[in-house]
């Protein structure tokens, strides 16, 4: 969600080059400048300057640059690999030197991978990834920090590294394994141990996305109703160049799945937004409903990856979205030359149906099958 007490910070968005030394003769303290596009993201000393920044004609829009915070998950508990082995059955579909969590073999649905998604990027904007995992870091490739440019992008929350794992955990014969246990996996870290971060931290990570050429960026962050302008065309930019994106649809839903509440950036048409499922494929109580709604997942009790090496299982459609961007990566891989809208089309059509009938506001096309 997004806490809009950030008094002063802005960011704007300019039709052509914007002049930044006329900003900073403003008095303005200018901490981001877009190296793709026209936006700068700025601290504002007065309502005076503000006013004089509004009236520049090369001004297209200037949105405050709101605090973005994760939805909180239901963490359930946190295991070491020996604890979830001998105390949580409950989370295992076979029990091997391997497990296969109920969740991913549900979106499996009993048919071996076509391809394990290996050399698709997949970006995982979120709280970073942890580096040395040992279900994760060999499929690490790369990543950036934008909350501490001079760290690396380590996750010290754990949400960005559960995230990862349902995506891509890595199929080594222990631990857990992701949908498409083969994809480069790439840590775009825009939210600090606190899971709070901002919308220009955002744009970094989608325009980081952009510029180092991933198929697919992971968002699992909700950030309210209202879709900035900047965000809006971030996502526009990353879609054009290619990039699929996939989107959790919030978790701002009711138990009678009424009213819109699918959150930005899912409820934009060019994303893939995922509700949550529970085990009996029932749309979760929390997932956010809407028309923007495109596809299901599961994202009830979830056992993934964790910070520290650890797992953990948590719930939200934080959890359901990486199992459709794990999905997605498997077809980029059979088929290298399918856009973005192409692959939500696929992914639509050969999704298993839930009630009722046909596209709906709760679960979209229905469960996600990865085919």
């Amino acid at each position: 969600m997004i806490d809009s007490n950030r008094s002063g910070y802005y960011t704007f968005l300019f039709r052509n080059t914007p002049n930044i030394n006329r900003m900073r003769q403003l008095g303005c303290s200018v901490y981001y400048v877009s190296p793709t596009n026209k936006i700068v993201s700025a601290r504002v000393p007065s309502k005076k300057r503000l006013n004089q920044i509004l009236a520049d004609p090369n001004l297209r829009c200037a949105e405050k640059d709101c605090q973005l915070m994760l939805p909180q998950p239901k963490l359930k508990k946190v295991f070491s690999r020996k604890s979830y082995r001998t105390n949580s059955p409950s989370f295992l579909v076979k029990a091997d030197s391997q497990l296969l969590t109920w969740n991913v073999a549900r979106v499996l649905g009993g048919r071996p991978r076509p391809n394990d998604g290996k050399h698709v990027k997949v970006g995982v904007i979120d709280t970073g990834i942890d580096l040395k995992h040992p279900d994760l870091a060999a499929n690490v490739k790369g990543g950036v920090n934008l909350v501490n440019p001079t760290s690396a992008p380590q996750d010290d929350n754990g949400h960005g590294s559960h995230v990862a794992g349902i995506i891509g955990a890595v199929n080594n014969g222990r631990g857990v394994v992701g949908v498409a246990g083969g994809v480069s996996l790439y840590a775009i870290k825009v939210l600090n141990q606190n899971g709070t971060g901002t919308l220009t931290t955002l744009i970094k990570g989608i325009e980081w996305g952009i510029r180092h050429n991933m198929h697919i960026l992971n968002i699992s962050v909700s950030g309210g109703q209202t879709v900035p302008v900047v965000m809006r065309d971030a996502i526009h930019r990353a879609v054009r160049n290619g990039i699929v994106v996939v989107a959790s649809a919030g978790n701002h839903g009711d138990s009678q799945g009424k009213g819109d509440t699918v959150q930005m950036p899912g409820r934009l048409p060019n994303t893939i937004a995922v509700a949550a499922l529970d085990r009996n494929n029932q749309r979760a109580p929390f997932s956010s409903t809407g028309p923007s709604v495109d596809i299901a997942a599961p994202g009830v009790n979830i056992l993934s990856t964790f910070k520290d090496g650890r797992y953990a299982s948590l719930s939200g459609t934080s959890m359901a979205a990486p199992h459709v961007s794990g999905a997605a990566a498997i077809l980029k891989r059979r088929y290298p030359k399918v856009t973005p809208l192409q692959v939500k089309q696929i992914l639509q059509k050969h999704a298993i149906d839930l009630p009722p009938k046909g596209v709906d506001r709760l679960t979209g096309a229905g469960l996600v099958q990865v085919r």
